[in-house]
């Protein structure tokens, strides 16, 4: 897991330095660098955005920067999988104030004047932000069916996407594309509906020593093709796609641990709960940039995007409840019980960013 994920930050840098330092290389051992190359007739015709001519192929580099506000839901409406143990509650968690710093780096190449291959990297520098669980299983335990608010710790988002783009005439193309894309933040510090801190050492009475400790993970992987439409004008460029076929791969690990420490003795109770869930579903994107060319080299550009995801679709729970009376750092007694049930989750996910790009035109 940890070896994909670090071939995957890899792809956010080396897939487009890749892509412009093997085109450079090829431009200079052949000397097509400059005014004269097949491509020198298109450098104008391609709306808003700067571009140079690297070995007969037009090339429109782009770097953004801005803002992003993320929306995500994930509902489970059964959340236990062992039939005798306490009710059968719902997990719903929210993300609250998720918005983080975003930034991307993208390249076109355009082979003709009609057709074009992309690549595009983009990510969030990480911050903990906040996050909501209503009804969640935890609270089966810790006495009382309220809300826990969390920190979403280490928010990581990321996608790399490439494709190619058809140009119908000067102000219309379509595009198709593949993107793989990364969600994922740590459940800490969880507080009940008071405020009171759930992760807790309490002493009700003397020799008597109560713990609780309680965490979650969220990661949602996507693998998204998809196809879309471009309109473009003389300053600005406006995309739409579209897609019923995202695979999503969702994984909820959770645990409880409660300890009674009553002089030497301790009960012990531990709940390990996971949700995995891989189903297709469907996702509306929108892009718009408008270009401020500040002189004949420089263009200072404002975009806005902004998503809707929904999946929902039947996955796999599985809980652990183990118990244990220890005496003098002796176990005298254990009991452990397992589950597992197919259930059905729901996921919707919202994400709306702006901000400002800048480009050179070589």
């Amino acid at each position: 897991m940890r070896s994909a994920y670090i071939r995957s930050r890899w792809l956010l840098w080396v897939l487009p330095l890749l892509l412009i330092t093997t085109l450079a290389t090829s431009a200079g051992a052949q000397g097509l660098f400059g005014m004269g190359s097949p491509g020198e007739a298109f450098l104008g015709s391609v709306p808003g955005f700067a571009s140079f001519d690297v070995a007969g192929m037009v090339l429109t580099p782009n770097v953004r920067a801005g803002h992003q506000w993320i929306g995500l839901n994930f509902n489970l409406p059964t959340a236990s999988a062992i039939p005798f143990f306490g009710a059968s509650t719902p997990i719903d968690i929210q993300l609250r104030d998720a918005h983080v710093w975003v930034g991307s780096v993208g390249l076109e190449g355009w082979l003709t004047p009609a057709f074009s291959l992309f690549v595009n990297a983009e990510g969030n520098a990480k911050r903990s932000v906040g996050a909501v669980t209503s009804e969640e299983p935890l609270h089966v335990v810790a006495g009382g069916l309220f809300p826990s608010r969390w920190d979403a710790s280490h928010l990581e988002w990321w996608a790399v996407e490439g494709g190619f783009a058809y140009r119908i005439s000067n102000s219309l193309a379509v595009f198709a594309a593949l993107r793989r894309e990364h969600l994922s933040f740590g459940l800490d510090n969880p507080r009940d509906q008071f405020g009171n801190p759930i992760n807790s050492v309490l002493s009700p009475a003397p020799g008597i020593v109560i713990t609780n400790t309680a965490g979650a993970d969220f990661q949602l992987k996507l693998w998204t093709p998809y196809l879309g439409v471009r309109f473009m004008g003389p300053n600005y460029r406006c995309s739409l796609s579209w897609t019923p076929f995202v695979s999503a791969a969702v994984k909820v690990p959770d645990h409880f641990v409660n300890n009674l420490f009553v002089g030497a003795i301790l009960l012990t109770t531990g709940i390990e709960w996971n949700y995995s869930m891989f189903r297709t579903g469907a996702q509306l994107e929108g892009d718009f940039e408008y270009d401020m060319k500040l002189s004949p080299n420089f263009s200072l550009k404002a975009w806005a995007k902004g998503s809707w995801l929904s999946v929902r679709g039947r996955g796999n729970l599985d809980e652990i409840l183990n118990n244990a009376l220890v005496v003098g750092g002796v176990t005298l007694a254990s009991a452990s019980f397992a589950g597992a049930a197919d259930e059905t989750a729901t996921l919707t996910r919202s994400q709306v960013a702006v901000g400002l790009g800048a480009e050179l035109n070589f």
